[in-house]
């Protein structure tokens, strides 16, 4: 036997729309990049944007974002890289390194792509932007995103509304 459930709306005992399950995602939005930028810039408080982000507009003010980056990034010659993230334009720090907003620094001169998973509160109901930005470390040179020596990369965002 075969049963079906149709319904148009499912409510709360309160009368708010929807289902509350903590943990379930709510929401996933993604982007990905093939461009390549680089740069000689080393100041950490205007680090150079790659152009990967994304913007999620929360279904619920006590949501957790779930925030995942998977970047190629290389430097040359003696050059370094240093990974960050911004929330709306801010920087934010993420990781237990003692730079503030610094999420790696990648080895020079070996291309390769460097991942992230964390967990944001932004505590709001508008919409939020998370950017990934780069800027050089130490050393001369050029730093690079999607670049791996020899062909451009794919680095990719996404970022997943998980109900509390």
């Amino acid at each position: 036997m075969v049963s079906n459930l149709k319904v148009d709306k499912i409510q709360t005992v309160a009368g708010s729309a929807g289902v509350h399950i903590p943990g379930h995602v709510i929401q996933v939005q993604h982007s990905q990049s093939t461009t390549q930028v680089s740069t000689t810039n080393t100041l950490l408080s205007s680090p150079t944007d790659t152009g990967l982000g994304v913007t999620i507009t929360p279904i619920a003010a006590n949501s957790k974002m779930l925030v995942m980056i998977n970047a190629s990034i290389r430097g040359d010659g003696t050059a370094w890289v240093n990974a960050l993230i911004k929330r709306d334009g801010t920087l934010i720090d993420y990781s237990d390194c003692a730079d503030d907003g610094i999420l790696d620094y990648s080895i020079n001169n070996i291309a390769g792509n460097s991942s992230w998973i964390f967990e944001d509160s932004p505590n709001t109901l508008i919409a939020t932007t998370y950017q990934l930005f780069f800027s050089r470390y130490g050393g001369s040179g050029t730093s690079y995103f999607n670049n791996n020596g020899n062909n451009y990369s794919l680095s990719t965002m996404t970022v997943m509304e998980l109900a509390q």
